[in-house]
């Protein structure tokens, strides 16, 4: 409960600093098709009231990974019929990581980001909804494919993204993603020295499975937590 009400705390102080900074004129990303650990720089930026909460909820995620109950999460990934506990929906309730964070913009409106897992198959796909009626891009799809190094972690290859349109004819586009290490690398350069990526690519460490809650840190650096909403492959 903690964890919890530390993470709703957070995307409070966040979501008041996006309002502070689109009154003020600052600019929307132009960039929203940003995916985890393709990038790394932290979402608080230079905001020392959202670094001070981003610490204490990071405090709580390491506290609570120390009671983990499912010692072997990745049990069962990827082999058919092998009851993968991650299998489900997840929405997200915090990460400390900018490229996952998806900022409310005029033409788009809110938007809800979520992550459905396929355990048996070994599929992330991270999800974003934009909510604004009249937008021409209802959403996105990024598809990720994982690969199990161990009980605990899992390497990631971004394939695709698959962008959802409001349109009477071409409702979806496709498109197929360069290799994780061309990716990460573009980032890098495109980050102008912020993103500090590490040398093991994209992929993270579980540090916390129960039926309703998973935490994991990338092997980045940064740390996502997530609620589940449904259970199964989806």
């Amino acid at each position: 409960a903690q964890l919890l009400a530390s993470c709703e705390e957070f995307k409070a102080a966040q979501e008041a600093q996006w309002a502070e900074e689109a009154a003020a004129g600052v600019p929307d990303s132009k960039t929203p098709l940003q995916a985890e650990s393709i990038a790394n720089i932290d979402v608080t930026g230079a905001s020392t009231k959202l670094s001070s909460l981003r610490n204490a909820t990071v405090d709580l995620i390491d506290q609570l990974a120390q009671s983990n109950p499912t010692p072997a999460p990745f049990a069962g990934f990827r082999e058919a019929g092998g009851g993968n506990k991650l299998s489900g929906s997840w929405k997200l309730l915090f990460t400390t990581g900018a490229d996952a964070t998806v900022r409310p913009s005029k033409d788009k409106g809110a938007a809800t980001v979520y992550q459905e897992i396929d355990g048996d198959k070994g599929y992330f796909v991270n999800c974003v909804d934009f909510d604004a009626p009249d937008a021409k891009l209802r959403g996105f799809r990024v598809v990720v494919k994982g690969k199990r190094l161990s009980d605990t972690e899992v390497q990631l290859y971004f394939r695709r993204v698959k962008l959802l349109r409001r349109s009477r004819w071409l409702k979806s586009i496709v498109i197929p993603l360069p290799p994780s290490w061309l990716l990460r690398a573009v980032a890098r350069r495109a980050s102008r020295g912020k993103a500090e990526l590490s040398d093991r690519g994209a992929g993270f460490t579980l540090l916390y499975l129960d039926d309703d809650l998973r935490m994991h840190r990338t092997f980045d650096g940064q740390y996502f937590v997530q609620q589940r909403t449904s259970s199964g492959p989806q």
